[in-house]
C-alpha cells in the first residue's frame, strides 16, 4: 500500500470520456468487414471473410504482445489496433492502426497507445505507412497523437502500381508522457 505523497503506478485505463478500447473477439468480423470497406487497403490488408477472419484472429492470439483491441466512440467500433513485436529484447512494437474517420480518432488511439505503455515495458511504438492520399488522413492521425516523422524508405512498399515509399512514424515511452501532459492529462503514465 502506498502511503500519501509516494509515487504510485498508473491506474490502467479502457475508457476515457467517449473513447473505449476492447479486445478483439472472434465474433468481431462485422466490425473488421467495415473497416474493410472504409480503411485505405495500402495500410494492412484486414481479413475480407469470416474464414480468413478466424485464421487471422487465431494467428494474432498465438503472438506476444499484439494485444489486438477494437476502438470505440461511444461503444461503436471505429478502429482496430494490433501490435507485433519481432524481438522482445528490442521493446520496440510495430503498430497497425485502422480507423473509419482517422479525422476524429486521436482520443481513441491515444486510450491504445497509452494501453500499449501501461502493459508492457516498451520503448518505442512505431509503424511503416505508404505515402500516398488516401493514407494521409492516418499519418495525420499518428502525428496529431505525438508521433515523429523518423524518415521516408524509398520504394518500400509492393503495389499494383509498382513500389511506394513509406514514411516510418514513431513514438518513444518519454515522448508519449510528454504529449499527454501537453494535451491529454488524464491518459499520463506517471
Amino acid at each position: 500500500m502506498t502511503k500519501i505523497g509516494e509515487p504510485a503506478a498508473a491506474q490502467g485505463l479502457m475508457e476515457v470520456g467517449g473513447d473505449s478500447l476492447r479486445m478483439l473477439a472472434a465474433d468481431d468480423f462485422p466490425a473488421i468487414q467495415k473497416l474493410r470497406e472504409t480503411a485505405p487497403p495500402e495500410i494492412f490488408d484486414l481479413p475480407g471473410t469470416s474464414g480468413e477472419f478466424a485464421g487471422f484472429f487465431e494467428g494474432l492470439m498465438r503472438k506476444p504482445w499484439s494485444m489486438p483491441m477494437l476502438c470505440c466512440q461511444a461503444a461503436e467500433p471505429v478502429g482496430a489496433c494490433l501490435m507485433t513485436v519481432g524481438q522482445l529484447k528490442n521493446l520496440n512494437a510495430y503498430l497497425v492502426a485502422v480507423f473509419d474517420e482517422p479525422v476524429s480518432a486521436v482520443g481513441a488511439l491515444a486510450l491504445y497507445i497509452r494501453h500499449c505503455f501501461w502493459s508492457f515495458p516498451l520503448h518505442r511504438i512505431y509503424t511503416q505507412l505508404a505515402m500516398t492520399q488516401a493514407v494521409k488522413p492516418h499519418i495525420d492521425l499518428l502525428l496529431r497523437a505525438g508521433f515523429k516523422l523518423e524518415g521516408t524508405l524509398v520504394g518500400h512498399i509492393s503495389s499494383a502500381d509498382g513500389p511506394l515509399d513509406a514514411v516510418v512514424v514513431a513514438i518513444l515511452r518519454d515522448e508519449f508522457e510528454g504529449w499527454c501532459l501537453e494535451n491529454r492529462p488524464e491518459l499520463s503514465l506517471t
